[in-house]
């Protein structure tokens, strides 16, 4: 009999651990905002649900715990209790190759510990980039672009900072982040706080509180509060900056945000002495300084009471394990028998579904025939392009680096000293290391299906970062529309594009002798614009003899059905314009 109850008891047991399980997701799915504005309170919770997971050997439950306890102990300001939770999540997601948890909680680690050491922040932010970015997982990076961001902010990067905010501004506002946006819109506003944009900067702040109201999200309005104060703070408009800090403080004091009391009777202090209150200067930095070393002692009393709530928790679980095992010998009988019925209900359902499963068998089969043979014929093309650009790759990429370490063996091993010998062989280098360069080029194209504006961004991107590193003293701006940065490509298309505008880029460097040059693409309608401008010499359109430079940038464009347009006159630079219809 007890086999018996054994063998029809055991899935009714698996689905108890499934119902622990949903419970212990539950608790980890609380919102973002939950989390943070009830941080005060929810380390215990927290805890709990991790020694929940980990009675059932619920792994992931378990990570997951960890990775929240980790949030709401940096909101606490205790950060070594935070650093420690993060890495056992990290250690348990590395583990369970989560790599999706595990590229968000290297990026969150990397945000926490900005302030205290910010080379280990970007070391923990950048890998949880590359995690995120190599397996295209969009909900981490929405946090982890804008985290970025703010570290490149803190290192007074202003660009890139930006850069970072709005790609993760995009990607939020496209899968409707209303809890996310609002951090975005924020500290796009710093950087126009830093730029002294002060109505752009208020417009984005405007934004963001109205929604986190909508949200009743008490942690991101009084975030929002200290926003307003650090801009007035910026204009020398010290009253008002006061008047936004005393309000962030009473939210954040009434439900315990210790990192923006601390942060708030700090620039209290800072803004009082300088309308010179002393008294009240004084007043706040001394409120400022006695809740740090309160702090410093809670966290030290927190210590010892975890391992006396550890050793109750224990005795009083091993005393309701006790009482719930005496429970179930008397509902064992029971609990049997109604498995059973379940257990011969469920066998005529799983008759019925395999008879309906072998009805779709067939067309599955065809469906599956049809997809493989499309599979293949895509697998022979791809592997034609790789096969061609991997010659290109190993044989002449070869043959080329061969040339320029045989060109500076014979300068070098023969001490020439003709100085036209001398020229020519440095000349024969350097066109042979500008074609590896295009070759690369050529082969980044060929491996690509597709390409996405995004892609080619980066590639404009690293191109012009090798021309500013040459041409120090030229200013480059380059711009892009964010809503051109999903379109895709064919590789032709892409590669064309690029080409041209390396062409202009560089024609302008060589002859032009410009301080300036601009690229600008934008989305107009259903076409896409490109402008290069330079403010260089220029020249006379009437006289002038088109090169093999210019004529190959019209061909490029007009093969791929664009129109190209040259513009110049001597003294006031040179400008190409492209359109290309989508």
């Amino acid at each position: 009999m007890k086999n018996l109850i054994n063998y029809f008891f055991l899935p009714f047991l698996l689905y108890g651990n499934a119902q622990q399980k949903a419970h212990i997701d539950h608790i980890n799915n609380i919102t973002y905002d939950v989390k943070v504005s009830n941080a005060a309170t929810l380390d215990e919770v927290f805890l709990k649900n991790a020694q929940e997971a980990h009675k059932i050997g619920y792994v992931l439950g378990e990570a997951d715990s960890y990775d929240n306890l980790s949030l709401v102990y940096y909101t606490q300001g205790k950060y070594d209790k935070n650093l420690r939770y993060a890495l056992k999540a990290i250690a348990l997601f590395e583990s369970l190759d989560a790599k999706e948890k595990l590229a968000n909680a290297f990026g969150l680690l990397g945000y926490q510990m900005k302030r205290r050491n910010m080379k280990k922040a970007l070391y923990y932010m950048q890998k949880g980039k590359s995690i995120a970015e190599q397996n295209r997982f969009q909900k981490p990076l929405l946090s982890i672009y804008n985290n970025y961001g703010v570290l490149k902010e803190m290192q007074q990067e202003f660009d890139s900072a930006l850069y970072f905010y709005n790609k993760g501004l995009l990607i939020k506002e496209k899968i409707k982040d209303s809890v996310g946006i609002p951090y975005s819109l924020n500290n796009i506003a710093g950087i126009h706080v830093i730029r002294k944009q002060f109505t752009e900067a208020k417009t984005l702040y405007n934004r963001a509180i109205d929604i986190r109201f909508r949200l009743k999200d008490h942690y991101g309005i009084a975030e929002n509060y200290t926003h307003y104060g650090d801009m007035f703070t910026a204009q020398n408009e010290s009253q008002q900056a006061i008047d936004w800090y005393q309000k962030s403080l009473k939210i954040a004091l009434r439900y315990k945000y210790t990192d923006l009391i601390q942060y708030g009777y700090k620039m209290l202090s800072e803004n009082y002495e300088l309308m010179q209150n002393e008294k009240e200067a004084l007043y706040h930095f001394k409120k400022y300084t006695q809740y740090k070393d309160s702090l410093l002692n809670k966290d030290t009393n927190s210590k010892i009471a975890e391992l006396e709530v550890k050793f109750e928790t224990n005795k009083k679980e091993k005393l309701l394990l006790q009482k719930e095992i005496e429970a179930k010998e008397q509902k064992n009988i029971l609990m049997a028998v109604s498995l059973l019925a379940i257990f011969i209900a469920l066998i005529g359902y799983l008759i019925y579904r395999q008879q309906k499963l072998r009805n779709r068998q067939q067309e599955q089969e065809f469906q599956l025939k049809s997809a493989i043979a499309q599979i293949e014929t895509q697998n022979q093309l791809q592997e034609q392009r790789l096969t061609i650009s991997r010659d290109l790759h190993d044989n002449i990429g070869a043959q080329l680096t061969f040339i320029i370490s045989s060109v500076d063996n014979i300068k070098y091993a023969f001490d020439i000293q003709n100085v036209k010998l001398d020229s020519k062989l440095q000349s024969i280098s350097n066109f042979t290391k500008s074609t590896i360069v295009e070759l690369r080029d050529t082969i980044w194209a060929m491996n690509s299906n597709e390409i996405t504006f995004e892609d080619l961004r980066a590639r404009i991107h690293n191109f012009l970062e090798k021309a500013k590193t040459a041409k120090e003293d030229i200013d480059f701006q380059f711009a892009i529309t964010e809503d051109l940065s999903q379109l895709q490509l064919t590789s032709i298309f892409g590669m064309n594009i690029y080409r041209t505008l390396q062409e202009a880029v560089n024609n302008a460097l060589k002859y032009a002798n410009p301080t300036q040059i601009k690229i600008a693409v934008q989305k107009i309608d259903n076409s896409v614009s490109i402008q290069i401008q330079d403010n260089g010499a220029g020249f006379d359109l009437e006289n002038v003899v088109k090169g093999n430079g210019l004529l190959n940038m019209q061909k490029r464009i007009e093969s791929i059905g664009g129109i190209f347009k040259l513009q110049s006159e001597i003294g006031k630079g040179t400008s190409v314009s492209i359109l290309i219809h989508l």
